[in-house]
């Protein structure tokens, strides 16, 4: 069944907020590309080509910028990685957030462990898209706050509402701190799809962010 199309005004411009924000990501990605992220890998291969070329050098300075600059472009790389538009792929929803998992443990050696009940194809595409994003946006969270080497990812596309949990065994924060960590913009695309996101977190026992479809 074709699903019917919204034409409120409040809806479309949102829509429209949301499609120029990821328009002037995709731009920002591509200037930090070509420019900054291209000079640094330059950068970098002719050190290469130096320290190699000069094993008995016992010049810790230059080594020590190498070292900056390899950190620098791994920064960047994660920064491009967040800022281009992730949609779903021809794998679909769980095909795309499994090869995120094995980039975590080949990267930053962060376990991820996804589980599912029922199909992905039980939402509709714009609460998929939802879930696509708040997962990312979770496991972006795990990977920079909480210090923990594993990440549970549990996705229950049968229950009604359907429920997403992303869970952690880090460093957690207390309460006052919830408004942050990119947050905000989560419960944001939760609200935009009627549903809603919820989060729980204990100091020094981990992070657990809920989201909730529309019921």
């Amino acid at each position: 069944m074709r699903e019917v199309e919204s034409h409120d005004p409040a809806t479309s411009l949102k829509l429209a907020e949301e499609s120029a924000v990821a328009r002037e990501r995709a731009r920002m990605a591509r200037e930090l590309h070509d420019g900054l992220a291209t000079d640094l890998a330059g950068a970098i291969s002719l050190f290469k080509v130096y320290l190699e070329g000069h094993r008995e050098a016992s010049d810790t300075t230059l080594r020590n910028v190498f070292e900056i600059l390899e950190r620098m472009l791994k920064q960047v790389r994660e920064t491009l990685a967040e800022l281009r538009p992730r949609p779903i792929g021809p794998e679909g929803l769980v095909g795309d957030l499994r090869h995120q998992a094995e980039e975590f443990a080949r990267l930053y050696a962060i376990r991820v462990e996804i589980a599912t009940s029922g199909t992905e194809d039980m939402l509709p595409h714009p609460q998929r898209e939802v879930v696509n994003l708040v997962v990312r946006e979770a496991l972006t969270n795990v990977r920079k706050h909480s210090g923990s080497s594993i990440c549970r990812v549990r996705m229950h596309f049968a229950a009604r509402p359907f429920l997403v949990e992303v869970s952690d065994e880090g460093k957690g924060f207390v309460s006052s701190q919830a408004h942050g960590y990119g947050l905000v913009g989560m419960r944001e695309r939760a609200a935009g799809i009627g549903g809603r996101l919820e989060v729980v977190s204990t100091e020094g026992r981990g992070t657990t962010v809920f989201l909730f479809g529309p019921h």
